[in-house]
């Protein structure tokens, strides 16, 4: 066998290698010399990486599509954010700046009739019932026909201009429509600071116990997740639902907005909004 037989079949499948190593044994090619071959042969021919330093990799990635994407100013910035993670907050300023208009629940329903925002706000009070599910939520027509509702607001929304859509918006169901979406998560660690964020909110001030204020950030957001599951296959609150994840008490509220900010442009454009 050769050098190059022996350290090609390393670095291949598992059954390719197994092949490798059955004829290495049948031509009495020792273990040793395997590993000294394959020594040789990685050093010699530089195969476990590129130099991503040098100018020839770089002018070589230039040639290729699969290097070249480029970010598009979206139509709708999907944003769904843990209770408590400061998502309104920095979603509202970095509207301000960015020139994307900011919707909620509640600016969204004020694009539908007064017939049609009497029943989206009767169900809401429906969706902070801890004991139901997104299975539930599948089964119940008074729930589809809210979501169209919501999503035909939504589809008003993206025909006013650059839009973000917060916690009601879901990516599937955006894109179809000739729409380029980019989904974002806002979540936050500390759990001691949402608890005196939640104090903040009205019908949250007079809880006093960790306890209490606990169990009301999990109700708003299990309110937030099964309205999500129960229209989308990718889960709330996991990664692979989304486009960026950004842990807000990492950032904090601040840089959090400039970051939000960068992506309401094209790229050539993030130098005159930061």
């Amino acid at each position: 066998m050769t050098t190059k037989e022996i350290a090609q079949g390393a670095f291949a499948s598992l059954p390719t290698l197994l092949r490798i190593a059955a004829k290495a044994k049948s031509q009495r090619v020792s273990t040793i010399w395997f590993c000294i071959c394959l020594m040789s042969y990685v050093e010699k021919e530089d195969f476990m990486r590129e130099d991503v330093h040098s100018k020839e990799f770089w002018d070589e990635a230039q040639k290729k599509a699969a290097f070249q994407k480029r970010f598009d100013r979206p139509d709708c910035i999907v944003l769904d954010s843990e209770y408590c993670s400061m998502g309104r907050m920095i979603a509202v300023k970095a509207c301000e700046r960015g020139g994307y208009t900011y919707y909620d629940a509640e600016k969204l329903m004020s694009l539908l009739g007064p017939e049609e925002r009497e029943l989206v706000a009767r169900y809401d009070k429906v969706l902070g019932d801890t004991e139901i599910t997104e299975e539930d939520l599948k089964k119940d027509s008074d729930f589809e026909r809210v979501s169209r509702l919501y999503q035909q607001a939504i589809g008003q929304a993206l025909k006013d201009g650059p839009c973000l859509i917060h916690e009601c918006g879901i990516k599937e169901r955006i894109e179809p429509e000739g729409f380029q979406c980019v989904s974002i998560l806002f979540y936050a660690m500390d759990q001691q600071e949402k608890r005196e964020r939640a104090r903040t909110a009205a019908i949250y001030k007079d809880l006093e116990t960790a306890e209490e204020l606990d169990k009301a950030i999990e109700r708003e957001d299990h309110r937030r997740r099964i309205y999500h599951n129960a229209l989308s296959e990718r889960p709330w609150g996991r990664k692979e639902a989304y486009d960026l994840c950004l842990n807000t008490d990492v950032f904090g509220r601040k840089k959090s907005v400039e970051l939000l900010v960068a992506l309401m442009a094209a790229e050539d454009q993030n130098h005159k909004l930061l």
